[in-house]
């Protein structure tokens, strides 16, 4: 791309984030009306004819200098204020980032089906199906579509050329699963997708306790159909069998499952789970990265306090990082304790490196690496990134989440709503899409479908805080002051037996009652390092309190090198 090129996207994004493009269109439709109004009615009261004349010429001549506020100045919720420049994104590592020239071959893992004519079983048949995915996924050889969207595709009608053309997929592997008391029967094909062509097919009938050498030997005979060569190192992470204990490995299965849906009483049922499991084989490394990977999930939904989660999310890491050292989860895991808890951004960076360098196309590890980068002003970085995990995992709604964050605070909040229009389309019932979208429509200056939104999250799932302290947010943009204090005082009262992250206290009183009242809050934000404080720095409402030496000293306490 051209500079020339370059700066005229850049100034379109810029008149975007000012909000001069709505600006003018508003001023043209209501002045043509005015002229409209005075062509008709002024000859009618006799006015003399220059008048009319007059109305056109103010209304154009208004024209510039509207577009000059627009562009100077921007209405908050403490009154009209000068208009912060964007800030540029600091300098950033190059990142490497798969692109559509990736020729490796493209296969897609859809859910074997379960014939064992009991439901219960539909766990373990997934389970399988899953498996055989993880263990696809960890030969650089091939790429792997991963399993949030593969699952979506279960009981699905359409075609295999349709699933493949779809997801970008040359090879669509499936199969049955047939458990029966101690035995179990496996059948899988692999089929070329756009000729709907057999490439590969094989059954096995084995007692129970060999469906991990079943699933080891599908794997294999995949990578050898679609000629990925398998380094020594590939091979024997293939054939190693994670547990002994097939009690333990459904217990497993079923929290991996139930905890993808983000929904916080689920997130509690899977590290029930996950828990249980570890009890049962207290040597299960994927049991404790599950334990991890659940944990860390819910200190994104902020419902436990910093203090008594992240340690236990550090210690069930570590545990499974000890037991097996190539499980990318374990170091996505440790990653977020870094980012979350202990504001170690080299030791971020360190994890999720050792978590690509184990898997390059772990959606999640390159979607939470582009959305810290995205944490910390590093837009050019964090948006290839969050494209690609989307790319790799179209329907998770956790990556979608993620990308729609940066379009809203980037000045691109219809596409934000766009990607999460999808993700709840799919299922209407994910808690963080719904709050994301709400914060998109605020952003695009829609707070009546920003207040639906939470109205409906809180109808839903209950007065969670996050949900909550965002309608108070919706509120204070309202000019609702008085809803915005009665939330206070609910968030206040609840925080006598619950955890309320002192940020919604920061984020509702600097609303409404500017920065000065908020400063005790934003004290108690560092000290109980909350999850919520990577929005100090990317809230855009938040950057006019740079020029207080009180606000960017806490920015340097959590990013001493950045600032």
């Amino acid at each position: 791309m051209s500079p020339l090129s370059s700066r005229f996207r850049s100034f379109l994004a810029e008149l975007k984030r000012r909000k001069v493009v709505r600006v003018a269109v508003v001023y043209v439709v209501v002045g043509l009306v005015v002229v409209e109004a005075a062509n008709n009615f002024l000859p009618a009261l006799h006015v003399p004819g220059w008048a009319v004349t007059l109305v056109v010429v103010l209304t154009i001549l208004g024209l510039p200098i509207a577009l000059v506020l627009a562009w100077a100045l921007e209405l908050t919720p403490q009154g009209i204020r000068v208009t912060p420049p964007a800030e540029p994104p600091e300098a950033a590592k190059p990142v490497t980032v798969r692109d559509a020239t990736d020729d490796r071959p493209c296969v897609v893992v859809l859910p074997f089906a379960n014939l064992s004519g009991d439901p219960e079983n539909e766990f373990f048949s997934d389970g399988v199906t899953e498996d055989i995915m993880a263990r696809l996924a960890g030969i650089r050889g091939l790429r792997v579509i991963s399993r949030t969207t593969a699952m979506r595709y279960k009981g699905s009608d359409l075609s295999l050329p349709q699933i493949g053309a779809e997801l970008g997929a040359q090879a669509v592997v499936e199969g049955t699963v047939r458990r029966s008391a101690d035995r179990v029967r496996v059948t899988a094909q692999l089929i070329a997708a756009e000729r709907d062509e057999h490439l590969w097919a094989d059954t096995y009938d084995r007692v129970l306790e060999d469906v991990f050498a079943v699933q080891s030997d599908v794997a294999e005979n995949i990578a050898r159909a679609l000629q990925a060569e398998l380094t020594p190192g590939e091979r024997a992470r293939l054939h190693r069998k994670p547990t002994e204990n097939l009690e333990a490995y459904d217990l497993c299965l079923r929290g991996m499952r139930i905890g993808e849906s983000l929904d916080p009483a689920a997130l509690r049922q899977a590290e029930r789970y996950f828990r249980e499991a570890i009890a049962l084989d207290p040597g299960y490394a994927r049991a404790y990265a599950g334990l991890a990977w659940t944990l860390g999930l819910n200190g994104f939904l902020g419902n436990i306090e910093p203090a008594e989660l992240f340690p236990q999310v550090q210690a069930a890491a570590q545990r499974a990082i000890g037991l097996d050292p190539n499980l990318g989860q374990a170091h996505t895991a440790l990653a977020s304790v870094a980012h979350w808890h202990d504001w170690d951004w080299a030791k971020v960076e360190r994890e999720l490196e050792t978590a690509l360098e184990l898997n390059p196309d772990d959606s999640y590890a390159l979607g939470f690496r582009g959305w810290t980068s995205w944490t910390r002003d590093r837009i050019a970085e964090a948006e290839p990134l969050l494209t690609e995990a989307v790319r790799l995992d179209p329907l998770s709604p956790i990556k979608r989440t993620w990308l729609a964050e940066l379009q809203a605070f980037a000045g691109r909040p219809e596409e934000g709503v766009a990607n999460l229009d999808r993700v709840l389309r799919d299922d209407p019932h994910v808690l963080v899409a719904r709050e994301w979208r709400a914060i998109c429509h605020l952003h695009s200056g829609n707070l009546t479908a920003a207040a639906a939104d939470l109205d409906e999250a809180i109808a839903d799932f209950g007065r969670l805080i996050v949900p909550v302290g965002l309608r108070g947010v919706v509120h204070a943009f309202a000019g609702e002051t008085e809803q915005t204090r009665q939330i206070l005082e609910e968030l206040r009262f609840r925080a006598r037996e619950e955890y309320v992250d002192p940020y919604w206290f920061f984020s509702l009183h600097a609303a409404i009652d500017g920065f000065d009242a908020a400063v005790p809050y934003l004290e108690q934000v560092i000290e109980t390092r909350s999850v919520m404080v990577c929005y100090l720095r990317v809230t855009p409402r938040y950057r006019q309190f740079r020029s207080d030496p009180r606000f960017m000293n806490a920015l340097r306490t959590i990013w001493p090198d950045d600032f």
